[in-house]
């Protein structure tokens, strides 16, 4: 009996690092967490989530796994550790290490490493330094997240598959807990999970108005349902890739991890179930900006990828149809013109736009600091109401508030070197990771336009980052 206990304990903390991982990729979209209220977390009597600390399940994973990873890497290097005369030649080999690393910092990197030293610059200006502290905390343990999957990717001990079965298991989980909400047209109880509070007449949450009743939005565990669509924007795409590569069984394998034994196990029936759920669901968020980039993705993957094989042409064809039940339901709407084009949604966006540009015509090239938005809109509007102080509904106007146009500048070079070093012509067919990544970070950087949570919100940050973890696995490649 002991033995079969050390046995097990053995086999769960060598396999500890991808289990954390693949629960992470599951479960980050529960919103569970503890909230630290700051001196500006009610702003005229209304709570306002921008200027409020929290620690949450997903930062509970992130740290447990960088403890577990330094944890076993001083296991590793405890015995050398033990020889002073070890010790030495030690230290001289992580220094010859770093140096060899310093060496090899390929452009995109460098760029990376800069605008991190201009986002943590930026807190010696900040007039609301918590705040900025606690946004650079998120961006520090998110990216080193993907840098720990990263050297366990290429180490061999999680696989893709593995990956995007956790995407894909906490995709379908939240589409059906937002099928749930809309048919019930309420919250389901699931509090413990993080979900909000949600009802048709409760103010604050995010409805439309479908024959004269209002109708809350689909939005999962997420706290607004354009954060369950731009999640969603990645579960389509990456399912509808894997579909498509697999009918045609071209899956071309990435340097690092093994791609030929993906859902080896999993017979179609299971994505285009997967597909149908998520894609249902992400009609019911009513996102305006991730269906746009959807549509503009979806026509490039099409001529790209399925409008190539006739037999894929079905694909399009159901995509459009599903466009159109869209529209549909909007036109039922008494106010479909609202939801389209709401009046007070333009008003809201030109008001916030308006602010960003006096921030960046007051400190074009530095900003105002990371987290800053909100502070800047309640000491030059302290008299709004509470529910007012929202950031500006267009990202890159945020980021180059916050960090000024250098910032901006230093974000959009990185972004840019990535898509041309990972997305140029001469690459097709793309790889797996490589194909997810060019179509998914081409619709997020159209919702850029649109809506902020990629920069500012917990969630949104990681949402965003995913396919750069997918992605980094075929750097090599595609150097």
């Amino acid at each position: 009996m002991k033995q079969v206990l050390v046995k097990q304990f053995k086999l769960l903390w060598n396999n500890i690092e991808a289990i954390t991982i693949f629960l992470f990729f599951v479960t980050f979209p529960f919103n569970i967490r503890k909230v630290f209220l700051t001196k500006y977390s009610y702003l005229n009597g209304e709570f306002n989530e921008y200027m409020t600390l929290s620690f949450s399940w997903s930062d509970l994973l992130i740290l447990f796994l960088i403890i577990i990873y330094i944890i076993k890497y001083g296991i590793r290097q405890f015995p050398e550790l033990l020889n002073l005369k070890n010790y030495q030649r030690h230290i001289n080999g992580l220094m010859s290490r770093a140096i060899l690393l310093f060496s090899k910092v390929t452009r995109e990197t460098f760029l990376l490493y800069l605008l991190l030293f201009w986002i943590a610059l930026s807190i010696f200006w900040s007039p609301f330094k918590t705040i900025a502290i606690y946004r650079l905390f998120i961006i520090l343990t998110v990216l080193i997240f993907l840098q720990i999957s990263l050297s366990l990717a290429k180490k061999g001990l999680i696989k893709a598959n593995l990956l995007f079965l956790g995407l894909i298991t906490g995709g379908i989980l939240q589409s059906l807990i937002g099928i749930l909400q809309f048919i019930l047209n309420q919250s389901l109880g699931l509090h413990f999970l993080g979900e909000s509070i949600l009802g048709p007449e409760l103010p604050g949450v995010a409805k439309i108005i479908v024959s004269g009743v209002k109708h809350i939005r689909a939005c999962g565990t997420f706290p607004h349902p354009n954060i369950l669509a731009g999640f969603l924007v990645l579960q389509i795409i990456l399912i509808t890739i894997i579909l498509i590569d697999r009918q045609k069984g071209k899956l071309v394998p990435s340097q690092n991890i093994s791609h030929e034994t993906i859902f080896s196990h999993l017979p179609n029936t299971f994505f285009f179930a997967a597909l149908f759920i998520n894609f249902s669901c992400f009609v019911l968020t009513f996102s305006r900006s991730a269906f746009l980039s959807l549509i503009i993705t979806g026509t490039i993957l099409f001529f790209i990828k399925i409008g190539r094989s006739r037999p894929y042409y079905w694909l399009f064809a159901g995509a459009v149809i599903l466009t159109f039940l869209f529209l549909e339901l909007s036109i039922v709407s008494r106010h479909s013109l609202n939801f389209l084009l709401s009046t007070q949604s333009l008003q809201e966006r030109s008001l916030y736009s308006k602010v960003s540009r006096e921030i960046i015509s007051e400190h074009p090239l530095k900003g105002i600091g990371l987290g800053q938005f909100i502070y800047f809109e309640h000491f030059r509007n302290p008299n709004w109401e509470g529910w007012k102080y929202q950031p500006v509904h267009n990202a890159y106007l945020l980021l180059a508030s916050e960090l000024g146009l250098g910032g901006l500048i230093l974000f959009s070079l990185y972004i840019l070197t990535r898509i041309t070093n990972c997305c140029h012509i001469r690459y097709y067919p793309f790889s797996l990771t490589h194909g997810i990544f060019c179509f998914v970070i081409t619709s997020f950087l159209i919702i850029f336009f649109f809506d902020h949570y990629f920069w500012d919100l917990k969630q949104g940050i990681i949402i965003f980052t995913i396919p750069f973890l997918l992605n980094f696995t075929s750097d090599e490649t595609a150097e």
